[in-house]
């Protein structure tokens, strides 16, 4: 897991920029500044609908909770489900500590019991939807090991974007390369391109803003490039750094849900 403290930005921020002017960062320091972002941020809350449609037009959403905790050594988010009804209760927690494997566990209040995530259901698509486990608790956060290659710069709608080639560590995703595109100056994802021997799939951030003076994403859009189906995800009511207690990210909170 890559955690990012504040000086650490700042030294790559001197780095990248000469006394004769800015010079081209690498990919891994575009990267670096992006994690950035994050780095005063000790907590954070929300609210999250997902909507997954298919090429047909059907669609089926979901609400959920989502908390998240930070430090220098781990971060833990805890997913619970509002709704639909046969979902309502279900919970996921996922810790990653700094030097060990990720931890996942799901909460079915139908079973009443914790179950812990096995390596191989990391990979599958996450309630239905286009995003994988891995994604939520990896590559959302931008969270990945690799080798980076800056290739450029591109325009995304009105952002002036830097775009970063990651081959990934062989075995370590369900992808072999990843291709992300970063705002220069919010420093927030605008795109994902996802890539095993051909394109898997694009996440397209669609709606950012500052929130509590933080650049935040607001909505975010998964779509296959071959089926026409797609997982739009919209982000509400966030509060950050509200000191959320550490008892809220335990298995043993997960297990108490449905009692």
């Amino acid at each position: 897991m890559r955690l990012v403290a504040g000086a650490v930005a700042l030294a790559l921020q001197l780095v990248s920029s000469g006394a004769g002017g800015e010079t081209a960062p690498t990919g891994e320091a575009v990267l670096e500044k992006a994690r950035a972002v994050l780095s005063g941020v000790r907590d954070k809350s929300m609210r999250v609908t997902m909507r997954v449609r298919a090429p047909s037009g059907d669609e089926r959403v979901r609400i959920l909770r989502g908390y998240e905790k930070h430090d220098p050594e781990a971060r833990k988010v805890l997913w619970i489900f509002d709704s639909p009804q046969e979902l309502e209760g279900t919970g996921f927690l996922a810790w990653q500590n700094e030097g060990s494997p990720d931890s996942l566990w799901v909460y079915f209040p139908g079973q009443r019991r914790v179950r812990r995530v096995p390596p191989s259901i990391r990979r599958e698509n996450f309630q239905g939807s286009m995003f994988t486990y891995e994604d939520l608790v990896a590559v959302f956060f931008l969270d990945f090991e690799g080798t980076h290659r800056l290739e450029g710069e591109s325009e995304y709608g009105e952002s002036r974007c830097w775009i970063v080639e990651t081959t990934l560590p062989e075995g370590e995703f369900a992808y072999r390369r990843l291709r992300t595109s970063i705002d220069r100056e919010t420093r927030l994802p605008t795109r994902v391109d996802f890539y095993a021997d051909g394109l898997l799939k694009t996440m397209l951030v669609t709606r950012t803003e500052i929130v509590g003076g933080i650049p935040t994403i607001l909505e975010v859009e998964m779509r296959s490039p071959t089926d026409g189906y797609r997982t739009l995800v919209e982000l509400a009511e966030i509060d950050y750094n509200r000191g959320l207690a550490d008892n809220l990210f335990t298995i043993e909170h997960l297990s108490q849900m449905g009692d």
